[in-house]
């Protein structure tokens, strides 16, 4: 056998957050008001905004992003379920974090937006989502 080396090498990993970076914040709803109005909020409070209407074009917005912090998905869906989604863009940025926009009655939870919200409930969701999750 033939001797051989071994290099080993490190790497120092941030966030976007940390890195000061803007954090990117995909939204994804056929609400044309609620998607504009939603981007123009995250993007006052220094976001960078992705809009979709629907999954595919949250997928090739994933995908041209390279990056993406949090999804911002409508729960329900006429192309599927916001979970489903998420899903599925986790397979290409699989450090990002999931909120669900969700219809009056739905019980309140973490994660969750349920309407009717505002500027400031959707600000703190984003916030709660970008928290690092301790180990």
């Amino acid at each position: 056998m033939e001797p051989f080396a071994v290099r080993c090498v490190s790497v120092d990993v941030e966030s976007p957050a940390q890195s000061g970076e803007a954090p990117v914040v995909l939204l994804v709803t056929a609400d044309t008001n609620l998607r504009e109005a939603a981007a123009r909020a995250l993007a006052s409070e220094g976001y960078r905004v992705l809009t979709a209407a629907h999954s595919g074009h949250a997928v090739l917005a994933c995908l041209q992003a390279g990056h993406v912090d949090v999804a911002a998905i409508e729960l329900s869906m006429e192309d599927g379920s916001g979970p489903a989604l998420a899903g599925r863009l986790l397979r290409h940025c699989p450090e990002m974090r999931a909120v669900f926009f969700a219809e009056r009655g739905t019980p309140e939870a973490e994660g969750f937006l349920v309407r009717p919200f505002d500027r400031d409930d959707l600000l703190a969701e984003m916030g709660l989502a970008l928290v690092p999750i301790a180990l």
